[in-house]
């Protein structure tokens, strides 16, 4: 066989496991048009009046006129007696129509500041689930007003409930694309009474209730393949229309201070926009660094909240960067524990920001900090032995550069000079990596043909179902990507066998095929029929691209006593990607890691996941050309506080693959750290195969 011997580049630092192999995007400015809308006054006596969300929204656009020089013709402003219920759902089209002509990704921004309530939901609403049966909504400035609707009955004007800013969002999103960034400073839930004296909740305790007909109109234009009945709350069907930024969780409220005329979320929001450089942040690192009381926690969540503000284009964040904060009495600590991997002597690197490098941006490491102790989620860190000190900023990001144990790697090629020279010794102790002297002691064999390098796993019993060899090759002098390859297999090995210290045995997963339905109002539902397709392990199913019915949805079940935070992940060793199917919205502030963030798994209840309120989309197995036989892994993680399991995700190596009234409660501390894992296999057949 003849090889090449590499040069000797960067050998010290991995890729990220969801950075590009070879990161070359060019930053664009993206075109931004925006919707705002602050209600102080309310036309009903029943309804008390705001003293700070119509200043919220002057400062918001100020902010975009000023800092991010939008031009005013591209912003709809509705303030107090012109934000009428009927203006406001007109200005989601109005919207659409003021960026025709314009790029399907540039940037739509809807802020609202006001009154927002919850109510019950209409027992007629079979369709729309909701949590605990409650409906969100925004108020306008009519809310309450006597009205007659078009059939000639008498009533008032409702609410807008969550349901229809959902629908318009997805209107929205078909024809200008996912770059949309919905920002609500109100109140999402009821039952707190009273908070800090000098303070006024954004609320309506005793909103109008709704009509089962409310918005029918708005509904039964929605078209397509996404259901209404796919999501519930301001957060959309799919997580991927857009991203929200909310003021508080849903069981918190929103607070305005009279006395500086300004709510406390958007205070937040515009001070730390106001002293950053927009364009280097993304919505993640935007939530890790807002300030924040622990008794109202901002929320954020969808499928794009690793992307930079209001911008598709640029390369976003690293989900391999990890938030550390440098605390008062000097000691580091990383927010990832345990749960995420991390063992004590791991090596870190350190860097200012957690932004992927592109052409534009550079993110170089500030230095090496190694794990002194760790917890079930999070890891106290130190410099190693005999190192300098270096600076640092107070909230920074670390990536894992060398892992110490249970993530071993050993690999064998038939010309063992040609693979010690790509796996150079500071790169075997990075990864905990060694070279077999022959194939069958080995976890992955590099094989040479026509100047392509094949690569074959020793995993016998995924190999009886697929054979070994990886669905993908590189070019043999590519030397960065053969050692790509064999990272992403010890990181793909490493979180698939890990296992959590709780079992969680009054948890379990149920995976159903879905079946899509027509309500009378042309609304499409989906709806999980027959058995539970993983009550074995491992469980085995017939695809059949050709039936109607291959979608999928997964019900989690929690029978405990314990609000849990469920992170779901399907891995395909056939590409050892990594693929995140749900992950929970995370918070910002104090009470970011306590029960202020809202928990998708109350005790004793359920989630739904592709159909139903969990808010992301079916799963579908889909083969690769020509094969019959496929297997892959559901694995979820489990924990009892928010935490972030964004560091298991993984691309796969190879370039081309398939696959606010009164003071609230304070937040609860759990008795105990706990995190656990569930895992399910799923061999999957074609049909002509069975």
């Amino acid at each position: 066989m003849q090889t090449s011997i590499p040069r000797l580049d960067d050998v010290d630092v991995p890729v990220s496991p969801t950075s590009p192999l070879s990161p070359t995007s060019i930053e664009r400015k993206t075109p931004i048009f925006s919707l705002i809308i602050g209600i102080n006054k309310y036309a009903s006596d029943e309804f008390q009046d705001l003293k700070a969300a119509v200043g919220d929204a002057n400062s918001f656009e100020r902010f975009l006129v000023e800092q991010l020089q939008v031009p005013k013709s591209h912003i709809i402003s509705l303030r107090d007696e012109q934000a009428t219920r009927a203006k406001i759902i007109d200005g989601f089209a109005a919207l659409r129509d003021i960026a025709a002509g314009q790029p399907r990704d540039v940037a739509l921004i809807i802020y609202y500041a006001g009154h927002g309530a919850r109510i019950e939901k209409p027992l007629e609403w079979e369709d729309w689930s909701a949590s605990e049966d409650q409906i969100e909504m925004i108020c306008a400035h009519d809310i309450g007003v006597p009205a007659t609707d078009k059939d000639g009955v008498e009533g008032v004007i409702q609410g807008i409930p969550d349901r229809t800013i959902s629908v318009l969002l997805n209107h929205l999103s078909d024809i200008r694309g996912d770059n949309i960034t919905l920002i609500l400073d109100c109140c999402s839930s009821a039952g707190i009474n009273r908070g800090e004296a000098d303070y006024v909740a954004r609320q309506i305790l005793d909103p109008p209730p709704l009509s089962a007909n409310c918005d029918k109109d708005i509904w039964s234009r929605e078209t397509g393949t996404r259901g209404v009945g796919i999501a519930e709350g301001f957060s959309g069907k799919f997580h991927a229309s857009h991203v929200l930024l909310a003021a508080c969780g849903r069981d918190q409220s929103a607070w305005e201070d009279p006395k500086s005329g300004q709510g406390l979320f958007t205070q937040s929001l515009l001070k730390l926009l106001g002293r950053r450089d927009v364009e280097s942040l993304t919505y993640t690192s935007l939530m890790h660094n807002l300030k924040m009381p622990v008794w109202q926690t901002p929320h954020c969540e969808g499928q794009y909240v690793n992307r930079r503000l209001f911008n598709s284009r640029a390369l976003g964040a690293d989900t391999s960067f990890m938030l550390t904060k440098a605390e008062k009495d000097g000691t580091i600590i990383l927010q990832a524990g345990a749960a995420q991997g991390i063992t004590v002597g791991c090596k870190f690197s350190t860097h200012a920001s957690n932004l992927i490098e592109d052409a534009t941006h550079t993110n170089p490491s500030l230095g090496t900090l190694i794990a002194r102790s760790v917890d079930a989620f999070t890891t106290d860190l130190a410099l190693p032995e005999g190192a300098l000190n270096f600076k640092h900023p107070r909230l920074f990001y670390s990536r894992l550069t060398k892992q110490v144990s249970g993530s071993k790697i050993t690999v064998y090629g038939e010309d063992k000079a040609w693979v010690e020279s790509i796996f150079l010794p500071e790169y075997r102790q990075a990864l905990n990596l060694s070279i077999a002297d022959k194939a069958a002691d080995a976890d992955i064999v590099l094989s040479v043909v026509d100047k392509k390098v094949y690569f074959d796993r020793n995993d016998k019993w995924v190999n009886t179902h697929i054979g070994s060899r990886l669905a993908g090759s590189v070019e043999v002098d590519d030397f960065h990507s053969i050692r790509e390859v064999v990272r992403c297999s010890r990181h793909f090995s490493y979180h698939l066998t890990r296992q959590g210290p709780d079992d969680f045995r009054n948890v379990w997963m149920e995976l159903k095929y879905l079946r899509e339905s027509l309500t009378q109002d042309y609304d499409i539902v989906m709806t999980p029929i027959g058995r539970n397709l993983i009550d074995e392990e491992p469980a085995t199913i017939t695809i059949d691209e050709s039936h109607p019915e291959t979608r999928l949805g997964m019900t989690i079940f929690n029978q405990t006593d314990l609000p849990l935070y469920p992170y779901l992940f399907y891995f395909d060793p056939s590409d050892l990607s990594i693929i995140e199917w749900f992950t929970p919205a995370f918070g910002a502030g104090a009470g970011t890691l306590t029960t202020h963030t809202d928990a998708p798994l109350p005790r004793k209840s359920q989630l739904s996941i592709g159909y139903g309120d969990g808010g992301v989309p079916p799963w579908e197995f889909m083969f690769r050309e020509g094969d019959t036989k496929d297997i892959g892994f559901f694995k979820l993680f489990l924990s009892t506080s928010p935490s972030n399991f964004s560091v298991v995700l993984q691309k796969s190596p190879f370039e081309e693959s398939v696959s606010r009234y009164g003071k609230p409660s304070a937040p609860q501390a759990v008795e105990a750290e706990r995190w656990g894992t569930k895992m399910a296999t799923i061999i999957q057949l074609a049909s002509s195969n069975t």
